[in-house]
């Protein structure tokens, strides 16, 4: 690795540490800079802004996992169906690995409401995922599992849905951080859409599952506990 992308590597990760412990709108690019002895003009020739700085963290994470996907579905062990819930799955904010970094995404989206933001990680997932959800579809056209007439739109319908439940799912547990029977809500809504995918896809009954209702109380859990937190700073 070059020193240039160390330096703004360093920054990412730096970043990123500081909003996990301070929260986004309690850290200044001042932290960034004092924290690695860097001056203004070292910032901003790699990042124009701190909220640039944030986009560019979810971009690298994002792009980490659908590297580890894109394994996954071409290792040759995963039917269509098999990867059509991988692929899903993915979309929802509540299966990172990490629930600070989802709380703090559910922060700055659903309750500080930067539109821009949200809009920008909506549409970096549907651009990934699209090419790779149209190749399943048309595998599992090929083999029986899925019919429709539109194989063409379908992909991008059953992504738009997907990231539009999403957004729903967010704002109930942003608006609800200490209610955890939220969560039945969260759960029905995402039974709904399963059910609605398997019907755009021609997909048989109960094929589609995509999350597993205990990991994901779990993570609801644990995220709300972040997410109290970030407010609390």
């Amino acid at each position: 690795m070059k020193k240039g992308e160390l330096r703004r590597d360093s920054i990412l990760r730096t970043a990123e540490k500081l909003f996990f412990e301070k929260g986004y709108d309690e850290t200044s690019i001042q932290d960034i800079l004092d924290a690695l002895s860097i001056s203004k003009g070292g910032f901003y020739h790699y990042f124009e802004s701190k909220i640039a700085l944030l986009e560019e963290i979810c971009r690298q994470r994002a792009a980490t996992e659908l590297e580890h996907i894109r394994a996954e579905l071409y290792s040759g062990k995963l039917n269509p169906v098999q990867k059509l819930n991988l692929l899903l799955g993915t979309l929802h904010l509540f299966n990172r690995e990490s629930p600070e970094f989802t709380a703090l995404v559910l922060k700055l989206s659903y309750i500080d409401c930067d539109v821009h933001f949200r809009e920008q990680t909506r549409s970096f997932m549907l651009d990934s995922l699209r090419p790779l959800l149209d190749e399943v579809v048309s595998a599992g056209i090929a083999d029986g599992s899925f019919f429709t007439r539109n194989p063409g739109q379908i992909g991008r319908i059953v992504l738009m849905l997907s990231c539009d439940v999403n957004d729903e799912a967010c704002r109930i547990l942003a608006e609800n951080p200490d209610n955890p029977d939220c969560v039945i809500g969260i759960v029905d809504l995402l039974n709904a859409y399963r059910e609605a995918v398997e019907n755009l896809l021609g997909a048989s009954f109960g094929s589609i599952s995509l999350f597993d209702v205990e990991h994901l109380m779990r993570a609801f859990r644990q995220t709300a506990v972040q997410l109290k937190i970030l407010e609390a700073k």
